[in-house]
């Protein structure tokens, strides 16, 4: 793998640890700027290696506005919840933030499951699975904070199963869109899963009370994932077997 894409999930990660930062002490006008910027210069980087990059933000951000509305309006497929905050930035009642928020968590899913495996098609389900592992992050955290709130509780710090339902859901027809266009089958390595663990602690910082326990477990899944995706890339580097152990001849050797 070139150095494009690693230099792209540095853009990414640097991107969500600056807008922690300056949520901190500047207006959130401007943390979200700077992700918004550093996330464009990210897709800028990844364009040399992998020109299919962008149709990711798209399809997250275009799939995600569609069942946002839906959900607004019907209650599926999430449940039925209401924003309390973004009311002057909104597309068809949807906030814009939200919509921005698809395209760029799947996009970050998307390059963390490029790290754990070649193939495609198992990048899918991956990049899907992780997008609701973020969710038991961003739900609690998110309401805790006061952005949003459900009508209906449920057992996760009182978020609703269907939620992480639509979550999965979503984000598969999403990435399906994507895996269904896109020609090149980038390779990367446990660098891209780093952009990852980089949302956290800004989700850290929202939550409050008990929505801590559920970013905590969360994340602590997360580093769990990326420790094991470090000890098979570096038993693979020591003892020259092939990057994506495991995985068919035929796979090994696709894109």
């Amino acid at each position: 793998m070139g150095g494009s894409l690693v230099l792209a999930a540095i853009f990414l990660a640097l991107g969500y640890m600056l807008s922690f930062v300056f949520t901190r002490f500047l207006p959130g006008q401007v943390s979200g700027t700077m992700l918004l910027v550093l996330l464009i210069a990210s897709l800028l980087v990844a364009y040399k290696e992998w020109k299919e990059a962008p149709m990711l933000v798209v399809f997250g951000s275009l799939v995600g506005f569609l069942s946002e509305f839906v959900g607004l309006s019907f209650g599926v497929p999430f449940g039925r919840y209401r924003y309390l905050k973004f009311s002057n930035a909104t597309l068809f009642n949807v906030p814009i933030p939200i919509i921005l928020a698809w395209g760029a968590y799947l996009y970050t899913s998307y390059l963390a499951a490029i790290a754990l495996t070649r193939d495609k098609w198992r990048r899918l389900i991956l990049a899907s699975l992780l997008m609701v592992l973020l969710d038991l992050a961003i739900d609690p955290a998110m309401v805790s904070a006061g952005f949003w709130e459900w009508f209906d509780a449920g057992p996760w710090f009182g978020i609703p199963v269907l939620n992480f339902v639509g979550w999965f859901t979503v984000s598969f027809v999403a990435c399906l869109l994507y895996t269904l266009s896109a020609r090149s089958n980038p390779e990367g390595s446990p660098v891209l899963f780093l952009p990852y663990l980089a949302t956290y602690p800004q989700l850290f910082h929202f939550a409050g009370g008990e929505a801590l326990l559920a970013v905590s477990t969360s994340f602590t899944i997360a580093v769990v994932i990326f420790g094991l995706l470090l000890q098979r890339y570096t038993f693979e580097r020591v003892y020259g077997m092939p990057s994506g152990m495991g995985e068919s001849p035929n796979e090994q050797h696709q894109g």
